[in-house]
């Protein structure tokens, strides 16, 4: 984890007009005024962080020795991003119904909701040219360093892409592009590996629903256009 996620997250709104919609007074407020009444808080939508996997090298070697009864071997990298991302999302759920919002998962290729709040992003890492890339699985055992690239933004505001495929020689948006993160939509970074437990991401998921309470609180009408 990065030291200190929190105090970025907020110095990114309060140096932008308009944090994707979200519009607040005074950020201090928050710890004074704690929000209590769920009927005021919006439905919080949860969306699948995006992640890459590479999967040419084990379905060539599934393909060469398929597995006795058909079952997945655990070195089969796509049983490892699909953990990443269903413990991103849930635990993401959890802590948002806990802090008394009404949240919602919400389905791959669903509508987007008019109204409430939308929690999305993607994993992501440096290389060592230090380009932001979609994060990459590899191999069921990867124990690489990444980051989850988080996005709230206001549904009843118009869509942005969070990132752009790179305009550089011979990218492409493949497994592991080279991206450019937008610079309109204000975006919270949290640091992990990936073979992060639980815990790591109930701690995630708890800092980034404290952020939005906080902010909530301190414009309690941010939602209400």
């Amino acid at each position: 984890m990065k030291a200190s996620p929190r105090a970025a997250f907020l110095a990114a709104l309060l140096f932008t007009p308009n944090w994707y919609g979200l519009e607040f007074a005074n950020a201090n407020t928050a710890a004074k005024e704690p929000q209590t009444a769920t009927s005021a808080k919006p439905t919080v939508y949860v969306s699948d962080f995006e992640i890459d996997v590479v999967a040419s090298v084990f379905e060539s070697r599934i393909a060469a020795a398929p597995p006795a009864g058909g079952q997945a071997p655990e070195d089969d990298p796509r049983i490892l991003a699909n953990r990443l991302v269903e413990l991103m999302s849930t635990k993401l759920v959890a802590a948002l119904r806990k802090a008394g919002y009404t949240a919602v998962r919400m389905q791959p290729g669903g509508a987007r909701p008019d109204s409430g709040v939308q929690i999305r992003g993607l994993f992501a890492e440096i290389d060592g040219e230090n380009h932001w890339r979609r994060a990459v699985i590899r191999t069921g055992t990867d124990s690489g360093k990444m980051q989850a690239v988080v996005s709230v933004a206001n549904l009843a505001k118009p869509d942005q892409a969070l990132y752009e495929i790179a305009n550089l020689p011979g990218n492409e948006n493949k497994p592991g592009a080279v991206i450019t993160l937008s610079p309109y939509v204000p975006l919270t970074k949290f640091d992990l590996s990936k073979d992060a437990n639980e815990d790591v991401f109930k701690r995630i998921a708890a800092r980034i629903v404290n952020d939005l309470t906080a902010l909530l609180n301190a414009n309690p009408s941010a939602m209400s256009q």
